[in-house]
């Protein structure tokens, strides 16, 4: 018991040190640089496999930008269903359809993007490719009116190399769903305050969804920007910040995306992602070692690379709390016990609560969707340190199949549209 309780206050102790410094990151403006004659071209990459229920209505939000220099790359990655059909029938010059065939198809979203990659750096041969920003965009991604704005006043600064977008879930307004209002105040507000701490450390991490990176940095990766890692996101992240590039991220760039409706489909997107996390341990020598990063930043990336194991133990240590502690109220109610009971309730709702404060008060203005009711909002934030238990088949999904050497890609299957523009 003893030794259950000094685990848990550490793993408590750091937690809540973790949730204090990101609550106090704020948001980093950049301002526009006015230089003449520069200009920046986006090539937008869409890949795509089996998802004809959204990826019209994503290519059409696209052409409705008035941006001069933008091109949309939509890669099938051989899809089984009517996805093919679905981007042809969008037509329109400044969409570029690459069509994958088996046995060169569905071998993951890297090998997708690599693909285009290699059509733009053809097409962009004549134009300074510190001018061409590679924008990666899931076939469910919309994004702000004003997106290529903002990329517009950041990539005037010459020392930014990247942006990463911040990330809405579109289909928690009127979904009703409670598993998707929970995704929303993660990547809205938990999420968005980690990148904002990431500002800080110099380790903003590059999401699967809404990054935009210059074509010039990814060409010193030898063609072949994207591993196939299972969260290439990160791991060309980690790759970038080895080369001493930098990565930023705003509050002002929006991408809306789904949010999974379903446990079972959950579970398998969040076992994808803990595994390339897993997979990612692979440059932990090479962040260690680095001058490019600072101790701080080593030990924020270190901190992330390390949360499958930090969460697989907190909701072991949490679960034999709660037993010991019913068993101790069965053999009779004590002083102790109710206070135990008091603190664990502390633990468990305080930190949700705060960031669904601020997630209400931030979201409170957004007008082009509906909001979610303030009371479930409130009561969302409450549940998120339960949140965790949710993960916790993932955690063990992605560690056997770590262990198995089973490194498939789990396709996360797409809703209806079930919001309205």
């Amino acid at each position: 018991m003893g030794v259950i309780y000094v685990i848990s206050m550490v793993s408590i102790s750091v937690y809540y040190v973790y949730i204090t410094i990101i609550k106090s990151a704020d948001e980093v403006y950049i301002e526009k640089r006015l230089i003449p004659g520069y200009k920046m071209h986006y090539a937008v990459i869409i890949p795509c496999f089996n998802e004809e229920k959204v990826i019209k209505e994503t290519l059409l939000s696209l052409l409705r930008f008035s941006t001069p220099n933008l091109t949309i790359y939509v890669v099938d990655d051989d899809s089984a269903d009517g996805t093919l059909k679905v981007i042809n029938g969008v037509s329109d010059p400044r969409i570029k359809v690459i069509r994958k065939k088996k046995p060169d198809a569905q071998k993951g979203k890297g090998h997708s993007l690599n693909l285009a990659y290699k059509n733009i750096l053809q097409d962009y041969r004549s134009i300074d490719s510190e001018q061409v920003i590679v924008t990666v965009l899931d076939a469910d991604g919309f994004l702000c009116a004003d997106a290529f704005t903002i990329a517009d006043r950041i990539f005037s600064h010459a020392d930014i190399h990247g942006i990463q977008a911040r990330v809405r879930i579109i289909n928690n307004y009127k979904s009703g769903n409670w598993l998707t209002l929970l995704q929303d105040i993660e990547f809205y507000e938990v999420i968005g305050n980690i990148q904002k701490l990431r500002m800080k450390t110099k380790t903003v991490g590059l999401g699967g969804n809404g990054q935009l990176t210059r074509l010039s940095v990814l060409k010193k990766f030898d063609g072949i920007p994207w591993s196939d890692c299972l969260l290439e996101d990160y791991d060309l992240t980690v790759r970038l910040l080895l080369n001493n590039e930098q990565i930023v991220y705003t509050d002002q760039l929006i991408i809306y995306q789904q949010g999974v409706t379903s446990y079972q489909r959950y579970i398998k997107q969040r076992s994808r992602w803990i595994q390339g996390s897993l997979q990612c341990h692979s440059y932990m020598f090479r962040i260690l070692k680095t001058a490019s990063l600072s101790k701080i930043g080593k030990l924020e990336m270190f901190y992330f690379l390390l949360q499958p194991y930090y969460n697989l133990a907190n909701s072991i240590i949490l679960l034999i709390s709660i037993k010991l502690l019913s068993q101790s109220i069965v053999e009779g109610i004590t002083f102790k016990s109710v206070l135990t009971i008091i603190l664990m309730a502390f633990i468990t709702v305080y930190p949700g609560l705060s960031f669904s404060k601020r997630y209400i008060k931030e979201t409170q203005d957004i007008e082009i969707i509906e909001n979610s009711p303030k009371v479930r909002s409130y009561l969302g934030g409450m549940l998120m340190y339960l949140y965790i238990f949710l993960t916790i088949p993932s955690i063990l999904l992605a560690f056997v199949r770590q262990l198995i050497g089973k490194k498939s890609w789990i396709k996360t299957q797409r809703e209806e549209k079930v919001y309205n523009e």
